[in-house]
């Protein structure tokens, strides 16, 4: 509930953004934009380490709550943009606070599922956020149309209040499950490989991101409404693939062993970008990379907890810094590598061949099975 909530409070804002930034910044309102949503992901990636090394000596339930709480609050100042300053560190402190729940709602899936069922509930976690992702943009969009626009911000604060609620009354944890032995020490090397696997995946995915926004728009002339079609899809083909693959009792092992396939996949759809001339060309090139990463984001971090040893808080903290910042990076790359005229291979072939680099290294290393706790 709680990544769900905070993924919709999230989208429900994007909406209000430009307005909320014409009121104190009406000259350029489009890099005020992206300066908003860059620090929002800048203070994620910052901040998702420091609440993972928490979560490895706190409540992850408290930190939880306190990550609720305070986003919740924050959002009340989006009620009064007084200067662009302001809504800066609000969109900061936001992300700051944020970067909380990812971690937390693993480490605390850790602790109540058993191994048998861990990879299933991840998927489950994975799933809420994509949903939240998905609701909240059309209905912030449809709340600030014809109305004020604190309507979609009121909206998400109480949403977020009412998840810190339901967090605060979870009173006891259960006490059926314990992932890793207390004496299990990390395996360093699959640790290492994991957070290149997360990083690679962020940046396979903020390429495509990108590149289908470039090439949708300049070189295939698809409107904006269109081009946001195709990213609602992403987050379906993702859903889809994690409840087809992320069964109860699925073998953790056997799900290691999607992930080269899945790396794979997602390096053809950002290698046939470059070539994409018709809509659903781009359609089927955000299907490969949404199957790809909906198999990446949730098998990672299921190896990293199996990987970590009981201190795995810290390891989930650095597998979302490193995701974002891959993505950011392939935003970055993507929009060098995908120009309208002048595409440049070379840069694709650099994310392409990452891909493939980290999908021989995952090949190269099964998990030997019963040997894995």
């Amino acid at each position: 509930m709680a990544l769900f909530v905070i993924a919709t409070a999230y989208g429900l804002v994007l909406p209000v953004l430009p307005a909320l930034l014409a009121t104190v910044t009406p000259e350029d309102i489009a890099a005020a934009t992206g300066m908003m949503m860059a620090t929002y992901t800048l203070a994620t990636v910052v901040a998702s380490p420091v609440w993972g090394w928490l979560l490895d000596r706190y409540s992850a339930r408290r930190l939880l709550l306190i990550g609720l709480v305070g986003q919740g609050l924050v959002q009340l100042a989006l009620w009064w943009p007084s200067s662009l300053t302001v809504l800066v560190l609000v969109r900061a402190l936001q992300g700051a606070l944020g970067a909380v729940a990812v971690p937390a709602v693993l480490t605390l899936a850790a602790q109540w599922c058993p191994p048998t069922v861990y990879g299933t509930a991840v998927a489950r976690v994975s799933r809420a956020a994509l949903l939240g992702g998905l609701a909240g943009p059309l209905l912030g969009g449809a709340l600030a149309q014809g109305a004020s626009l604190r309507l979609p911000i009121a909206l998400a604060t109480g949403l977020i209040l009412i998840a810190a609620i339901a967090v605060a009354r979870i009173r006891t944890l259960p006490t059926t499950a314990s992932l890793a032995a207390p004496s299990r020490l990390p395996d360093r090397p699959r640790l290492w490989l994991l957070a290149a696997a997360a990083m690679v995946a962020g940046l396979v995915m903020g390429a495509m991101e990108v590149g289908v926004s470039v090439r949708g728009r300049e070189e295939l002339g698809l409107s904006a409404p269109a081009i946001g079609l195709l990213f609602s899809g992403c987050g379906l083909v993702m859903i889809a693939v994690q409840t087809g693959v992320f069964q109860p009792q699925r073998d953790p092992t056997s799900l290691w062993r999607w992930l080269a396939p899945a790396f794979l996949v997602s390096a053809l759809g950002v290698g046939v970008l470059r070539w994409t001339s018709e809509a659903w060309m781009l359609g089927a090139v955000v299907a490969l990379v949404a199957a790809g990463g909906g198999v990446l984001q949730p098998t990672i971090s299921l190896w990293i907890v199996r990987s970590a040893g009981r201190a795995h808080g810290l390891q989930l903290g650095l597998r979302a810094a490193l995701g974002g910042l891959g993505q950011a990076a392939g935003a970055l790359l993507g929009g060098v590598a995908f120009r309208a005229q002048t595409p440049q291979t070379a840069w694709i072939a650099v994310v392409v061949g990452l891909a493939v680099v980290v999908a021989v290294a995952i090949a190269r290393r099964p998990p030997v099975q019963g040997a894995e706790p």
